[in-house]
C-alpha cells in the first residue's frame, strides 16, 4: 500500500466567464515511503491542483486521495485529523507563506503543538531548525530578516515540526536563485534519506528532478502522459510530450547545442482539444490521435505512457 496514493482524481475550478476549468482530469499517482516522485510540466498544466488536492486544500470533484490508507479529507472548520497533520505541505513562496508579523518559534511552534511524535516524543524548535541547516539562536526573529533560501529553510523546518511521513512540495525552489535552488533540493533529498519521508517534488525545473528523483510523472494539460524511473525516462522518453520538455532543457556540454522549443503553447483547460491532449503540438501525430483519447498503457518494468504510438521497451531503456 503506497504511503500517498491519488486514484482518478478530478479537479474543477469555475472561470472567470462562468465556464468550467477541468485543471486535472482523472490522474493516478502513488508515492511510497522514503520516495521522491517528481510532477512535472508546463506551467498551466494542472500540477498545483493536484498537489493541493492531494494535501486537502482543494476539495476535488472525483476520485480520491488516501494518506496512510485513510482517505484525505479537505480543509474545513474543523481540525484535520491527528493523523492527517503527518501529510504536510511546502509552497513555492516562502515570504507568502510565513506570517511577517510573528517570530520563527511561533511559526515553528504551530506545527509542533499539533504534532504526536514518534512514540509521543515532540521535537522542539531548536531541533527544527537545525534539521534544515539553520541555527537555533534564529528562533526569535523575524520572515522579513533572511534571505529567500533561508525563508525556505524555516518554511521546511515548520513542516518537520508535525513529524510529516509524507510531503507534498510545490515549486519549493523556483523563487530561490541558482544556489538557494540546489542547496534546497540538497535539503529535501537528505530529509528524505534521513528521516525515510515521502516526497512529492513539484517542479518544471527538470534539471532538478533528473538529480533528486526516483520517479518522474510526466503531466499535461490535467492529465499524467508518462511515469518512469527518472534516469530511464531521461535516457528514452516514450511520450513525444516528455521528449519536448527534455528538449527544451540547456546543456552546458560545450557542443554548441540549442535547446528545442515546444511548438505553440499550452490549450485553455477550459477547452481542450478532443482525442490526445497533445496532439496539436505534437510532431508524431497521426489522424487516431485527434479523436482517440490513449490509455496510459504499462511499457516496460515501472514505465506506463499515453500515447497511441509509444512502443514497449526494454527493462535496460
Amino acid at each position: 500500500m503506497s504511503l500517498l496514493s491519488i486514484r482518478d482524481l478530478v479537479v474543477r475550478y469555475r472561470g472567470h466567464s462562468g465556464a468550467t476549468v477541468t485543471a486535472v482530469a482523472g490522474c493516478d499517482l502513488d508515492v511510497e515511503e522514503g520516495q521522491i516522485v517528481a510532477l512535472v510540466g508546463e506551467s498551466g498544466c494542472g500540477k498545483s491542483s493536484l498537489g493541493k488536492a492531494a494535501v486537502g486544500l482543494i476539495r476535488p470533484a472525483s476520485g480520491s486521495v488516501t494518506f496512510d490508507g485513510e482517505p484525505v479529507e479537505p480543509l474545513g472548520q474543523r481540525a484535520r485529523p491527528a493523523a492527517q497533520r503527518r501529510l504536510q505541505m511546502v509552497f513555492q513562496d516562502p515570504f507568502s507563506s510565513l506570517n511577517p508579523r510573528r517570530r520563527i518559534a511561533d511559526l515553528i511552534g504551530d506545527g509542533l503543538r499539533v504534532s504526536e511524535g514518534d512514540g509521543g516524543r515532540r521535537l522542539s524548535v531548536g531541533e527544527c531548525l537545525e534539521r534544515v541547516g539553520l541555527s537555533a539562536g534564529i528562533a526569535d526573529r523575524f520572515p522579513h530578516q533572511f534571505s529567500g533560501g533561508q525563508r525556505q529553510r524555516i518554511a521546511i523546518a515548520r513542516a518537520l515540526a508535525a513529524q510529516p511521513r509524507c510531503i507534498v512540495a510545490d515549486e519549493p525552489i523556483s523563487a530561490l536563485d541558482a544556489s538557494a535552488q540546489a542547496s534546497i533540493a540538497n535539503l529535501l533529498v537528505s530529509l528524505v534519506d534521513d528521516l525515510k519521508v515521502g516526497l512529492l517534488f513539484i517542479s518544471h525545473d527538470l534539471s532538478i528532478v533528473r538529480r533528486i528523483a526516483d520517479i518522474t510523472t510526466v503531466m499535461y494539460l490535467g492529465r499524467i502522459v508518462e511515469t518512469a524511473p527518472s534516469e530511464p525516462l531521461w535516457r528514452a522518453p516514450l511520450h513525444p510530450y516528455s521528449a519536448g520538455l527534455i528538449g527544451a532543457i540547456t546543456e552546458p556540454d560545450g557542443r554548441g547545442r540549442m535547446p528545442t522549443d515546444l511548438p505553440g503553447d499550452v490549450p485553455d483547460p477550459a477547452l481542450p482539444p478532443p482525442g490526445c491532449r497533445f496532439h496539436p503540438r505534437c510532431p508524431i501525430a497521426i489522424q487516431r490521435c485527434a479523436v482517440e483519447v490513449p490509455e496510459r498503457r504499462v511499457l516496460g518494468p515501472g514505465r506506463t505512457a499515453a500515447c497511441h504510438r509509444a512502443e514497449p521497451v526494454a527493462a535496460f531503456a
